[in-house]
């Protein structure tokens, strides 16, 4: 209770200047899905870009620097996730860690016959359940001026966040109740199989083939999509596209 009283106060301090010009410029470029927003909802974002911005500990790996435009393009991008949410500011995530580009990572793998092999891969980006979130610059400014191509890392990592609130990385985040279970668990499988279907077909897809790697990734490609196609996802399955706007309480479709 004491936590949550010397949080509030600290959010109305940050809230009680405005955000600088020179803030509204970089995101206006940066997070060109803005144009998209309501101006109660441009509002909410400017507000909970503020807290992200001042909350959160920052720091840049392979000696990139973390400047003003890193820490709004990504706040801006991340945020507009939340604004359905009556209050979200990620408050669980501590930390961000921005790399300069593609970075490589090492990973563990089990193969069929249960032998565990560790190796390396490249990355764009990777979010450790309610730990830090890692992402790559180069990809972050692409993704948030390119607001139509359904490819965004930020959106992809911090759907992940979403996910791992339960602390269950399965592609299913905490939803509101037992129907909502049931027809996330109903539509979400039917679409996964259908993306694994085409993907082992050698057919194109509207839903990135990335998707098809586990139920887990599934959910954050598709909130790409929702988020920044969310038109042609309709017209891909009005009920993929409806199962994630109740998750989320918004519908992109009618802003686009």
């Amino acid at each position: 209770m004491l936590f949550t009283w010397w949080r509030n106060r600290r959010r109305r301090k940050i809230l009680a200047s405005p955000m600088p010009d020179s803030w509204l410029t970089i995101l206006d470029q940066n997070v060109s899905q803005l144009s998209r927003l309501t101006e109660a909802q441009r509002t909410l974002l400017y507000q909970r870009v503020q807290i992200f911005f001042k909350e959160k500990y920052w720091e840049g790996c392979n000696g990139f620097e973390i400047t003003e435009e890193v820490k709004l393009t990504i706040a801006g991008q991340a945020c507009l996730l939340t604004l359905g949410f009556a209050t979200d500011c990620f408050d669980r995530l501590q930390t961000v860690l921005v790399y300069p580009d593609t970075y490589m990572a090492r990973e563990e793998m089990l193969n069929s016959i249960g032998v565990l092999t560790e190796g390396t891969s490249f990355r764009l980006g990777e979010s450790w359940g309610q730990g830090p979130i890692v992402l790559s610059w180069e990809s972050i400014r692409e993704g948030g001026q390119i607001p139509d191509d359904g490819r965004n890392v930020v959106i992809h990592e911090f759907a992940h966040y979403y996910d791992a609130i339960d602390r269950q990385f399965n592609g299913t985040p905490l939803l509101s109740g037992p129907e909502e279970y049931r027809r996330w668990n109903e539509v979400m499988t039917r679409e996964f199989q259908r993306l694994v279907s085409q993907v082992q077909q050698g057919q194109d897809t509207f839903i990135d083939p990335y998707g098809s790697t586990n139920p887990a990734e599934f959910f954050a490609v598709c909130s790409e999509h929702f988020f920044e196609q969310p038109r042609l996802m309709q017209e891909y399955s009005v009920d993929l596209y409806e199962t994630l706007r109740m998750f989320y309480r918004q519908d992109p479709a009618r802003q686009y």
